[in-house]
């Protein structure tokens, strides 16, 4: 079983939340705050994260995230870590116990940047009972 190289921890306050629907779709933004503990990297976003979703008429949603975290790396720099997480949600998905998403990385850690900066990742999204919890995985490291 493939083990993930990070754990993500989100948390959103629902009376943050903008929303807007018609008979065309919808639209919410989520701003939220996030941790992140990993042997890679550790630390807990920066003001303006948001997760913004984007559902058409029958009921499919696009997410995309885009957040920054300030931490350290695997050896103890400080660095900044950048993710746009964008996942694809149908209706008929909607019971699955998470839905998977393609993580991008940018970071200015001299460690992870040249490893994070390939396109290698995935995660499921998974609903918590305190938040959201994103495990991200490297599908080259079976």
């Amino acid at each position: 079983m493939m083990e993930p190289i990070m754990i993500f921890k989100v948390y959103a306050d629902p009376k943050d939340c903008s929303d807007m629907t018609c008979p065309y779709g919808g639209v919410s933004f989520i701003p939220f705050t996030a941790t992140v503990e990993s042997d890679l990297f550790t630390g807990k976003t920066v003001p303006g994260a948001c997760d913004v979703q984007v559902e058409n008429p029958a009921g499919s949603r696009n997410m995309c995230a885009k957040y920054m975290f300030k931490g350290t790396d695997s050896e103890g720099n400080d660095c900044h870590l950048f993710v746009e997480n964008n996942g694809y949600l149908a209706e008929i998905m909607r019971n699955d116990p998470f839905f998977h998403a393609y993580p991008r990385f940018i970071t200015d850690s001299p460690v992870l940047g040249a490893y994070l900066s390939q396109q290698r990742f995935r995660s499921e999204v998974q609903s918590r009972n305190w938040g959201i919890e994103i495990r991200i995985y490297d599908v080259l490291k079976a």
